[in-house]
Formats: structure tokens, C-alpha cells, sequence
């Protein structure tokens, strides 16, 4: 998507961090921002820094787990312009301690926000991308613990394991359309995600060891990349049409190690009598393009 000039921008997450970088360098480039976030005021207070620097920008109040509040999002972004680019950005962290003591209700907020949010975008945004025949793009927020986990918080690590199935699995379904697709893996960055999901989380706070980690992590979060340089770079993913955004090469040798294990572990079939899967078969069954990047379909 080459020409972002006089594009809409729905971006969720949108009053600070990833999402407010990224609204700005969309604007730098003539994009038209939607800031929407949970935080409403702080939304419209950051579209209005956008407007002080030139750009149409506007900012909206939405719960993106709120299925429901999507419809008035979705109105409420027509009204301004036809969206062309949609970042589903806006994501929580999922808590600490022990998996099997985890709150559900945690669990289930965790999941709504960073992986349900993306269907939610999509069924509001996605289907007019397509029909609209035009040069689109779409781009949702992973995380460098989909592709490497460290021992963090369980909740928050598989809900951004879904994230990234979510972006893999799109890749064949928009494959043979206009919309381009981006999936952003980012390190740790200066965001305030630690404080969003300490406030807005259902049930009681954190207590003990569990309160001492977020503590812990609020400080490593301090001193991560700026969400300018990521927000940046977001945006030319999406001129050039990159699928994998990585910003922080650091983490490339922990990825290639535990590549390097899960390839080590195949072995002999199971079964020897066994001819193989028919893989061919499987794509063709599901009407997809491709497998993967190795399959070069």
C-alpha cells in the first residue's frame, strides 16, 4: 500500500503507546486517523495533539472486548471516511502466578482483548476492505512471546499465540485480494500496559509474589524502545507490504534456537506403513493458496 495519502486509519489502542505512534507516522504520511480506545477523553486529547500537528485526525471511546460497541465504532468511522487501513492494536497484559490458580474471569478478559478484539475489527471493517476492490491494509499486534516465550504470564502468552495463528491464518484468506496483511511481533517497549491492565482488570487486584512481578515488569517496560521507533516502523511495514514486523533483532537468536529444538525433534514416522500426509490435498481441500512461506504457494 504505497499511497497512504487521504486513507482512513482506524486504530485501536489508539490514545498512547504502539497505537498513538502509529496514528502519528500514518499521519506524517497523509493518513487520516480514527484513535479509538477504552480511554474515550484520552482519545479525543490525542487525536487533538494529531489535529495541533496537521493532520485530520478524530478519537473515540471503545471497549474493543465489547462486540457490542463496535457497531457504534463503525458508524462513527464512516461517518469521517471510508476505512482503508485498520491497526487492531490495543492489547492487555494477562496477569502472573501459577496457571492453575489463574482468575477465569482474568483468563477471559485477557483472551477478549488481545485475540477476540481482532475478529470483532474484522466483522466491523474487514468485508468493505475487501469489496471495496481498493489497495487496503490490515495490521494486528502479536508479540515477541508468540514466536519466543519467556516464563511470563500464561494468559498473555497464549492469547498472543492466537494473535499470530489469527495473522498466519488470514494471510491465505486475503491472499488473493487487495488487502494487504501485517503481523507486529514487537520486544519490550515503553508502554503503559502494565498500569492499563492493573486498572481495568476484572476482580481484585494482584496480591503477593504475583503484584511484586507487574511491579517488576512495569520497571523492565520503562526502558524499552520507544513506541515512535515502533510506530514508525508499523507504518512502512505497511507501505511496503511486509507480513512479519520485527523490531527488536535481539530476540532473533532465542528464535532460531528454539527453531532449531522443535526441528531437531522430528524424527521417523510413527508409523512406517504410513505413506504421509497428502498436504497438497489439504490446501486444496481449504480452498487456500498456501502453506507457508517454504511451500512457495
Amino acid at each position: 500500500m504505497k499511497d497512504l495519502k487521504d486513507k482512513t486509519a482506524f486504530v485501536t489502542g489508539g490514545a498512547s503507546g504502539i497505537g498513538l505512534e502509529t496514528a502519528r507516522a500514518l499521519a506524517a504520511r497523509g493518513a487520516r486517523p480514527i484513535l479509538a480506545d477504552i480511554e474515550g477523553a484520552r482519545a479525543e486529547a490525542a487525536a487533538a495533539e494529531l489535529r495541533a500537528e496537521g493532520a485530520d485526525a478524530i478519537g473515540l471511546q471503545l471497549n474493543v472486548a465489547e462486540e457490542a460497541e463496535w457497531a457504534r465504532a463503525g458508524e462513527a468511522a464512516v461517518r469521517f471516511g471510508d476505512v482503508r487501513i485498520l491497526f487492531s492494536n490495543a492489547g492487555v497484559g494477562g496477569g502472573s502466578g501459577g496457571f492453575e490458580t489463574y482468575d477465569t474471569e482474568v483468563w477471559r478478559w485477557a483472551y477478549a482483548v488481545n485475540a477476540h478484539a481482532h475478529l470483532y475489527a474484522c466483522r466491523t471493517f474487514l468485508g468493505p476492505m475487501k469489496a471495496a476492490g481498493e489497495p487496503a491494509h490490515l495490521a494486528i499486534t502479536a508479540s515477541m512471546v508468540a514466536i519466543v516465550p519467556p516464563p511470563i504470564s500464561v494468559a498473555y502468552i497464549s492469547s498472543k499465540y492466537a494473535t499470530l495463528g489469527i495473522a498466519m491464518a488470514l494471510r491465505n484468506e486475503l491472499a488473493d485480494t487487495r488487502v494487504g496483511l501485517s503481523v507486529l511481533c514487537p520486544g519490550m517497549s515503553a508502554t503503559n500496559i502494565v498500569a492499563t491492565t492493573a486498572k481495568l482488570r476484572p476482580g481484585a487486584g494482584e496480591q503477593g509474589a504475583a503484584a511484586q512481578t507487574a511491579q517488576n515488569m512495569s520497571g523492565i517496560l520503562a526502558s524499552g524502545m520507544s513506541p515512535a521507533a515502533i510506530g514508525e516502523r508499523v507504518a512502512r511495514a505497511i507501505e511496503a507490504g511486509e507480513f512479519f514486523v520485527f523490531t527488536h533483532p535481539e530476540w532473533k537468536r532465542m528464535a532460531e534456537a528454539q527453531f532449531a529444538e522443535i526441528l531437531a525433534a522430528f524424527g521417523e514416522s510413527a508409523d512406517p506403513d504410513y505413506g504421509g500426509d497428502d498436504i497438497d490435498g489439504l490446501i486444496a481441500a481449504n480452498g487456500a493458496r498456501r502453506m507457508n512461506v517454504v511451500t512457495g504457494r
